[in-house]
């Protein structure tokens, strides 16, 4: 779709130009969501793959999946999930959604960098081959060929990252003692919190304005000040916010914007550091306006 992060674009523009696969794209609403009016004339009997965002990184919608999933199941077609913004802020139910692969990033759920997971039916990794050979990945090597490990292992070839498995782990069992209903539940209401003070201090605010249908990642434009200007003032404030494309060139596009500022609220956060953030905007909006 294009509220896709480049990291569920990309890889796929690539498998294009190696098979000649054509990509097609589901297109975005005036208001953040993802465009479904199309959604029958995109998906036909030569769809193979269908890649989509569980929620949206620039824009924090969440978008209705198991209305896809089943779309795309119905044409033959297998779906993959990025789910690296929506996994640590929302429970998922992968035995109903029954989508084929599902990826998810350890460092977004409060656990180490280069630490992630990916969760696919049986039937698929049956059938695909290993990209990377090495250790512990085989059964038996000859002079001439190998035969593979069962599955997992072998697609994890050589030493793994221990720490960061320790690390990960470690940030799923914290995730689930706080219990993910009671995270999503906080982040709804300092999301709608945050959009309400941005929204009465003059920000513009991307994506829906709904927090049922989306996530605590909240993109805004400030009073014209460029959101790299903006970042720079609120650091110097000890407030930590994205300004850029975050890695969603289509997106930015769409609404015709080259970058935003983007606050991401979590377990942690407070509607008084709410307070602050907008706080600190009129003080950036002061300075410009000097």
């Amino acid at each position: 779709t294009e509220m896709e992060h480049h990291s569920n674009i990309v890889p796929w523009q690539l498998v294009a130009q190696a098979t000649g696969a054509k990509l097609r794209y589901l297109g975005l609403t005036d208001d953040g969501l993802l465009d479904l009016s199309n959604l029958g004339e995109l998906l036909g009997d030569r769809t193979k793959i269908l890649g989509v965002t569980a929620m949206s990184n620039a824009l924090g919608t969440i978008t209705p999946l198991k209305q896809l999933v089943d779309a795309a199941h119905a044409v033959g077609a297998i779906v993959v999930v990025d789910a690296a913004q929506a996994a640590p802020h929302m429970p998922f139910d992968m035995d109903g959604l029954e989508a084929d692969f599902l990826a998810f990033s350890g460092h977004k759920m409060l656990g180490p960098t280069a630490s992630g997971g990916l969760l696919a039916k049986r039937e698929h990794l049956d059938r695909l081959q290993p990209m990377f050979g090495g250790g512990d990945m085989i059964r038996e090597v000859f002079h001439d060929h190998a035969t593979w490990n069962d599955v997992p292992y072998r697609f994890e070839a050589g030493t793994m990252q221990v720490a960061q498995q320790v690390g990960l782990a470690a940030a799923c069992d914290y995730l689930d003692a706080l219990g993910m209903e009671a995270v999503r539940a906080h982040e709804v209401d300092i999301t709608r919190y945050a959009i309400d003070r941005l929204l009465e201090a003059g920000a513009v605010v991307y994506g829906p304005k709904d927090t049922d249908i989306r996530g605590g990642t909240v993109s805004f434009w400030y009073h014209d000040i460029h959101p790299h200007d903006l970042a720079t003032i609120l650091n110097e404030e000890g407030i930590a916010v994205r300004a850029g494309h975050h890695c969603a060139q289509l997106v930015m596009r769409r609404y015709g914007t080259p970058a935003t500022v983007r606050a991401s609220f979590y377990v942690y956060n407070t509607n008084e550091e709410v307070d602050l953030l907008v706080a600190s905007l009129a003080r950036a909006g002061d300075i410009f306006a000097s």
